[in-house]
């Protein structure tokens, strides 16, 4: 009976699992999709005119790159759970199954859906021209724009009349017609937003982000193209994302698994995607064409990444085999 009792509740945290798996990615992919919708509007808001929340071409794009993101987030997050309620084998098990849905099923499913979608139906972000009437200003300029822009030629940008203030010591004030070229100081300097005042809000002191998932998904879609080199690459990062399971009781304090859990993903997704920046091009070619690496470009992609991931990636599940052993071990001297 006690038997009995016992394997039903390894049964029910196993399933479990399962369970925060299926509500986590649910309710992430919800929230996520509604807050990027809304970061997004932020990024083409215009002063002087109609907030429209929640467009089409918003969600449409919010919610394929919130899935993405939650895909690769939502393993290290349900290891979360294990870290409370550890479930044993049978628990490891379904872990295994979600990795491989995960990886196998739901991404490459999301990449063929998200392309339909793109060839189906039209969801392009409309960009509004900068409104007349208000003054920005960049660096020492301030522009003033005094009607709205206007299309004068066909396969032209459009064009509106501006008031340019030098604001330094010896400045001068100037009156010129300009098109709205992406080129432009006011819109250079307002990237990622349209707006300049908008920039000097949010963006003039905030620190750079140590990752960028457009980067690291750029790998992933190129790891499906089946393409054994590029799905050697990717499944080097697979492993080692889905290995995080290995840490979660290495301490037996809760907190510093925890704590472990984090920095560990955090690092994964940051080596993954700043690799394939482009400050390290030059770098990541001269260590490519060394003596083992060179003889691994024929077969991987990224022969220094994928060494890097299946390193740690055996480091990690090795470690939580040992101390699986370990307790065992201990269990049975009791």
């Amino acid at each position: 009976m006690t038997i009995i009792i016992v394997y039903n509740n390894i049964m029910k945290k196993a399933l479990k699992l399962a369970l925060i798996y299926l509500i986590n990615l649910i309710a992430g992919t919800v929230l996520g999709t509604i807050l990027y919708s809304l970061y997004l509007n932020l990024l083409g808001f215009v002063a002087g005119r109609e907030i429209n929340l929640f467009n089409d071409a918003e969600i449409f794009q919010s919610l394929f790159y919130v899935i993405f993101c939650m895909l690769i987030f939502i393993l290290p997050l349900i290891s979360y759970y294990r870290i409370r309620h550890p479930g044993g084998v049978l628990q490891f098990v379904v872990y295994v199954v979600l990795c491989a849905l995960t990886w196998a099923l739901l991404m490459p499913c999301s990449f063929k859906l998200r392309d339909f979608c793109v060839r189906k139906f039209s969801h392009e972000i409309k960009t509004e021209s900068l409104s007349p009437n208000y003054f920005r200003q960049v660096d020492d300029d301030v522009y003033f724009f005094t009607r709205e822009f206007k299309r004068q030629r066909l396969g032209r940008a459009p064009e509106a009349p501006v008031i340019i203030i030098d604001t330094s010591e010896d400045g001068v004030v100037d009156y010129r017609t300009i098109g709205d070229y992406p080129s432009l100081d006011i819109n250079q300097k307002a990237l990622p937003f349209r707006e300049i005042q908008l920039k000097r809000i949010f963006r003039e002191n905030e620190s750079p982000i140590p990752f960028n998932f457009k980067t690291l998904l750029s790998m992933i879609e190129g790891g499906y193209s089946w393409h054994l080199a590029n799905l050697l690459t990717l499944l080097s990062f697979v492993l080692l994302l889905c290995s995080v399971y290995g840490v979660t009781s290495f301490f037996d304090w809760r907190l510093l698994n925890a704590m472990m859990l984090f920095i560990i993903t955090i690092g994964i997704i940051t080596v993954n995607s700043v690799y394939f920046s482009s400050q390290f091009i030059v770098l990541r070619m001269r260590i490519n064409s060394f003596g083992m690496f060179r003889a691994l470009s024929g077969i991987v992609s990224e022969p220094l990444l994928f060494i890097i991931n299946i390193f740690f990636a055996l480091l990690f599940i090795s470690a939580g085999i040992i101390k699986f052993a370990v307790r065992r071990h201990a269990s049975k001297v009791k």
